[in-house]
């Protein structure tokens, strides 16, 4: 039986994930957005592609309290979308993928990071194919779908028991302890050097749109190799000249990240500590 293939460009789910990703990015780096137009244009009040996000969002967002009513509710879900105009559907999808093609490069977006890929992919499977298509392929997809609700409905389900605490406070007490974080993490990051901020920065604005963090992360380690090389020509003792070119061996290849995680920036900023020390050693 031929296996079924899933594609982000017919996913209405995984496209509307992206461009609210990219949008977040444009905010917090441009005053104007292109993106928030497309979403209006594709996504607004009675579109065919809006009539779809929501069954997708009725499937990602239910807390099933058990697997039998689960699947009940993913058959009437897709029942629902078999009433949907599929001509007009694909024809929304077609022009929606052409825009964003135009306006940006599609690859660099279709590569942002999706937090909840697999659901999306599982739900549009669904949608797309019959059971008779692979039976098999299809049951794995709607597991997908149940495990994720239940997983959801015992995530709400459980609280953390510092925010518990926190929001019981008094105003005031919320407004001093909030001071107190900010204080706390400027004194802590209030030595970081020009380029650890820049990292910092590129982060925080970029930290659901790998693309332009892998792009960012690309152009600083050849620096970072290169400022390690010429520092490792000076060093007499041979025991520190070996560590640190293995150093520069270990940096981090950014073509096998599939995400940029917190785990990377820190040893990218670990790069940039070392590199500061060996200049205040070799001025």
């Amino acid at each position: 039986m031929k296996k079924l293939k899933h594609s982000k460009y017919k996913n209405t789910g995984i496209l509307f994930e992206m461009l609210v990703q990219k949008l977040t990015s444009e905010t917090l780096t441009s005053d104007k957005s292109v993106t928030i137009d497309i979403i209006k244009k594709y996504f607004g009040k009675n579109t065919e592609l809006s009539k779809e996000l929501q069954l997708y969002n009725l499937l990602v967002k239910e807390q099933f309290k058990s697997e039998a009513r689960a699947f009940d509710y993913i058959r009437t879900v897709k029942d629902a979308h078999t009433r949907l105009n599929k001509s007009l559907l694909s024809r929304q999808r077609y022009n929606l993928v052409k825009e964003i093609s135009d306006n940006f490069v599609f690859d660099n977006v279709s590569k942002i990071h999706i937090n909840n890929y697999k659901v999306l992919a599982s739900i549009n499977m669904m949608f797309e194919h019959e059971e008779h298509d692979n039976p098999k392929q299809l049951m794995e997809c709607k597991f997908a779908i149940v495990n994720h609700g239940l997983l959801t409905n015992k995530k709400i389900v459980e609280k953390d028991p510092i925010l518990e605490t926190y929001s019981k406070q008094e105003k005031d007490m919320r407004l001093l302890t909030y001071k107190l974080l900010v204080d706390k993490f400027n004194t802590k990051y209030s030595v970081l050097s020009e380029s650890q901020k820049h990292l910092l920065g590129k982060y925080i604005t970029h930290v659901d749109d790998t693309a332009t963090l892998k792009l960012y992360i690309k152009q600083i380690i050849p620096e970072i190799k290169t400022s390690l090389a010429n520092h490792a020509s000076n060093i007499t003792d041979e025991v520190t000249k070996i560590k640190v070119q293995k150093l520069s061996e270990m940096l981090c290849n950014v073509e096998s990240m599939k995400v940029i995680k917190e785990s990377h920036i820190l040893s990218l900023l670990r790069y940039f500590d070392l590199v500061n020390e060996l200049n205040e050693i070799h001025v």
